[in-house]
């Protein structure tokens, strides 16, 4: 994937595709902003 298609991916997305239980929803959440995070920042650096 580009980093525009990697940094438009949500955490639903990522839920549905790891088949997470709804109490593991928040692990997606968090998938969804590292992800974002580190394009953020190797964009920065780039």
């Amino acid at each position: 994937k580009t980093l525009d298609e990697a940094q438009a991916i949500k955490n639903t997305q990522i839920a549905e595709e790891l088949a997470l239980p709804p109490v593991k929803i928040h692990c997606s959440v968090l998938a969804e902003d590292a992800i974002n995070a580190a394009i953020s920042d190797y964009r920065e650096k780039n």
